[in-house]
């Protein structure tokens, strides 16, 4: 799509299911463009809603600022209008609003603004920081939420910015989220499920709606077919499906989810498609035995036929 993209559009992209892509790398330690090409070619092509570049699926606090802007310009260029592309922005409030221009000049349709992962960050001056970063751009703005800390006032604060459509909520408790949406009942804000399938059954049954996805990079399939499940309220169909991505998605949690996009990697690169390593501080490669049970788990997913 593009920057012409209507806010209903972008807001019904968001209720369905947010791909993150991840960054290849060619054995220089260069981005691999043709591969990153292909990547977010297959993610549109599995009718993904909201293809997000510059997420933590794709190594942003590991990436150059200059990185970061050349990822927007080839998913929007790669996407070729099919999908809704939303850009992730972050780091210092100057790093952010440079970001934001990038995004906004490589044509994008949505800007999702990461929480500042600084160890003296405070829940309070989110709102603020949203606030500046909202005042250089008139794209739709997603808060990306991961503190337990943030209270209902401070999403208060978050819907009277204009142009916040959305909260990606990515604090692993539905009732605490429940709480933060009362407080912002009335506004047309839009909650989206921040961690992954396997949290999004119990937040849809608070009013959460759409997922983001790492696992959109390898089986786009599931991805889709889950969230079909979530709509149609096929409640039995999502827990069937959660169940067969839980081993896969216990993976990414080890090493206090150091391993989160390694896993992704390396199930990619099982596939023959080689994305090469995690920049360090994730895990650069899995061990002997883990890349034999994600083997293992990846099998499960594709039985060889007899």
């Amino acid at each position: 799509m593009s920057t012409a993209t209507s806010r209903s559009q972008i807001e019904k992209a968001l209720e369905g299911v947010s791909g993150v892509h991840v960054t290849p790398y060619l054995d220089t330690g260069r981005i691999n463009d043709e591969l990153l090409s292909k990547i977010v070619d297959n993610i549109a092509r599995s009718g993904t809603h909201n293809i997000v570049t510059g997420g933590n699926t794709g190594e942003f606090y590991a990436l150059t600022l200059a990185e970061i802007a050349h990822l927007y310009r080839v998913a929007v260029d790669s996407n070729a209008g099919r999908r809704v592309v939303t850009a992730g922005v972050g780091r210092s409030i100057h790093d952010a609003i440079q970001l934001t221009h990038a995004a906004q000049e490589a044509g994008v349709d949505a800007i999702m603004v990461h929480q500042p992962p600084d160890p003296f960050a405070s829940p309070r001056m989110l709102s603020r920081y949203v606030a500046d970063i909202a005042s250089e751009t008139d794209l739709p703005i997603v808060a990306y939420a991961r503190n337990a800390a943030l209270a209902p006032a401070d999403f208060a604060s978050l819907a009277d910015i204009d142009n916040v459509i959305a909260v990606k909520y990515a604090v692993p408790d539905p009732l605490r989220m429940a709480e933060c949406m009362r407080a912002t009942q009335g506004a047309s804000l839009k909650w989206i499920c921040g961690l992954a399938e396997s949290w999004a059954l119990p937040f849809y049954a608070y009013g959460a709606r759409g997922f983001t996805s790492g696992l959109v990079n390898i089986n786009a399939t599931l991805s889709m077919r889950f969230h079909q499940a979530l709509e149609d309220e096929n409640w039995a169909h999502a827990r069937d499906l959660v169940a067969t991505i839980a081993d896969f998605e216990d993976m990414r949690t080890l090493e206090q989810n150091g391993t989160n996009v390694t896993v992704v990697k390396e199930a990619m690169r099982l596939a023959n498609m080689d994305v090469g390593p995690v920049r360090p501080p994730g895990v650069d490669r899995l061990n002997a035995q883990q890349s034999q049970r994600l083997q293992d788990i990846l099998a499960e997913w594709n039985p060889k036929q007899p």
